[in-house]
């Protein structure tokens, strides 16, 4: 992880942005059931990133996956699964959201402090990149009913049903820096010109 420069927040906002982009579109090309395979396959995908990942990044992508997926009704990994950290967010999460968002006086630790916890400390980042890409694996399960007839890959946005015209970052619902009206992330497109 990029430790060494204190991030801007547009900075950690769009490689939290990059992350959940990249790490959905490798867990929806996945088999559905195949869990680590999926997480395999998407910190593949991420690898080429994860040297510029700042932790309020990383810290953001766990909680929102975790988020996603307790939303979804996962509140558990499978007993196969031994990465201690995604098994954490995901139980401090459906232990939050059952309890309501508890008072700050409630003996339960928040999602987002142990997020913080585990992106911030050095020590961990292995296990950090791992649980990323595995919460990225959980909260976007694969999804058959997007794939395209001939290449089986997911060509719709589930947020905003726009297609994927750049077949890379898709619409701007995944990546803040695509242009808006072709989806290009280059910065060179004329759409503006």
């Amino acid at each position: 992880m990029e430790r060494d420069l204190p991030p801007t927040g547009p900075v950690a906002v769009l490689m939290f942005a990059e992350l959940m982009a990249t790490g959905r579109r490798a867990a929806l090309t996945q088999e559905p059931g195949l869990l680590d395979e999926a997480a395999a396959v998407v910190q593949v995908a991420l690898t080429p990133l994860w040297s510029r990942v700042v932790p309020e990044a990383a810290r953001d992508v766990l909680v929102t996956c975790a988020q996603i997926a307790v939303n979804d009704g996962i509140t558990r990994l499978p007993d196969t699964i031994g990465n201690i950290t995604a098994r954490t967010m995901l139980e401090l999460t459906a232990g939050w959201v059952a309890a309501g968002s508890p008072d700050p006086g409630a003996r339960m630790t928040p999602p987002a402090a142990y997020a913080s916890s585990a992106a911030f400390d050095r020590d961990e980042d292995e296990e950090t990149f791992a649980a990323v890409a595995l919460l990225l694996a959980v909260a976007h399960p694969s999804a058959s009913e997007l794939d395209d007839e001939d290449g089986g890959r997911p060509w719709t946005c589930p947020e905003c049903g726009s297609d994927d015209p750049q077949g890379e970052y898709g619409c701007v619902c995944w990546d803040p820096s695509a242009c808006s009206e072709c989806g290009d992330n280059s910065g060179t497109c004329e759409c503006w010109a």
